[in-house]
């Protein structure tokens, strides 16, 4: 377990992170709105940039200067002449864990093997973001930070990353993941954290999270030209065309509804973690 305590980050006489306490676990996901602070938290984590005086991050109650930690930024474009096999031994020299063996496994696990002789810059995004992944696991790490994973890939590569992080997780390596991406989060996490305006508020299970919209969360049918006045009665969640000039609308609301038209559904991750940035009341 990753223990964070008293964590801040003040940046310019601006506090960006405020006294956050949090267990990392598992594969933990870390969510907030644009500008929450999210990759400076990450980056702290990472022992990319040190947090204010206070702050404490202990692995299995070690200073984090005794674990070790693999790191992908959310942009990763490095050598692009050089092609995969190349980077990742020039890397591995770097870091004096040069080990062929173990390069060809990694590439193996993370479905790169056709790809170990292509240049960088020929690379689809997600190939490119596996050989990060790749580059952040040549230590052999406690711990795996990866900022935004599958930002810009589509759905195949989507499906493809997730499962090799699902498969590295296995390895006994402990994954921290910040995504915007519902999909990133429900799954592959197994803990939430939630963090908005520089401060932690939530920590806990996706399906603890979805309390904060238990009773609020509502299906209803509607013409498709009366769309726009159910924004009145709350968030719009998801449309689905249904025949004719129908729409079947997902909606979570701020009070509960009484019309008969409205359809009590279970609340979710989404519906959850937008009632939280609400102000929503845990049930």
């Amino acid at each position: 377990m990753i223990q964070i305590r008293n964590l801040s980050k003040t940046v310019k006489k601006k506090k960006v992170l405020d006294s956050i306490n949090a267990d990392i676990k598992g594969i933990t996901g870390i969510i907030g709105p644009n500008g929450a602070g999210k990759t400076t938290l990450m980056k702290i984590i990472a022992a990319v940039i040190d947090g204010d005086k206070n702050t404490e991050i202990n692995y299995n109650n070690q200073r984090n200067e005794d674990y070790s930690i693999g790191y992908l930024p959310q942009q990763f474009d490095i050598y692009p002449d050089l092609t995969v096999i190349n980077v990742l031994t020039l890397l591995a020299r770097l870091k004096n864990q040069y080990d062929m063996e173990y390069l060809e496994e990694l590439l193996s696990n993370l479905n790169l093997i056709e790809y170990k002789n292509q240049k960088m810059k020929t690379l689809s995004g997600g190939t490119l973001r596996r050989v990060g992944v790749a580059q952040a696991l040549l230590t052999k790490p406690d711990f795996l930070i990866i900022d935004e994973p599958t930002a810009g890939l589509d759905i195949l590569e989507c499906i493809k990353l997730r499962t090799s992080l699902l498969n590295i997780s296995k390895k006994n390596i402990q994954i921290v993941i910040s995504s915007h991406i519902p999909e990133d989060i429900t799954s592959i996490c197994n803990h939430l954290i939630v963090i908005n305006h520089g401060t932690k508020i939530f920590e806990g299970k996706i399906k603890d999270l979805a309390n904060y919209s238990a009773g609020l969360t509502y299906e209803v049918v509607v013409d498709k030209s009366k769309i726009s006045l159910l924004y009145e009665e709350g968030t719009v969640l998801s449309v689905e065309r249904l025949l004719e000039e129908k729409v079947k609308v997902r909606i979570l609301t701020e009070q509960p509804i009484i019309d008969p038209s409205f359809h009590p559904i279970d609340s979710d991750f989404l519906s959850g973690y937008i009632a939280l940035l609400k102000g929503g009341i845990e049930n």
